[in-house]
């Protein structure tokens, strides 16, 4: 009993360690609700900074298949559906590309797959 009084009243050893390891385990976990505080402010600050204007209009990108008809060449069938594209070459070489193609000259009568944006989503 005398044990007990002595634990309670702070004079012994274990007392103050075990108040110690109160107060550095407080610490520690204020310490950590800082931080993930700080955390979540920080990311949620970076999902509303990429956050969409809702009057923002969406473009969707589609394929389509032409026929090259006499007189067409890539530049007018890419400047035909040109759109969002930095420049008209960068619109040829995707279509080249897509129909490996090596060379810019087509054919009268040859089937192109050529890439266009549009505001519907079709599915």
């Amino acid at each position: 009993m005398a044990m007990s009084r002595f634990y309670k009243t702070g004079g012994s050893r274990r007392y103050v360690n075990h108040r110690r390891r109160q107060l550095i385990f407080r610490r520690i976990c204020i310490l950590s609700a800082i931080i993930v505080s700080t955390l979540t402010l920080i990311g949620m600050a970076g999902i509303l900074s990429h956050a969409e204007d809702n009057n923002a209009v969406h473009y969707y990108k589609y394929y389509t298949s032409i026929t090259v008809m006499p007189g067409d060449t890539l530049t007018s069938i890419a400047s035909d559906y040109e759109f969002h594209y930095d420049d008209i070459q960068s619109h040829i070489d995707e279509i080249m590309s897509i129909n490996r193609l090596s060379e810019d000259k087509i054919y009268a009568g040859t089937s192109l797959i050529v890439p266009y944006y549009s505001t519907e989503f079709v599915y």
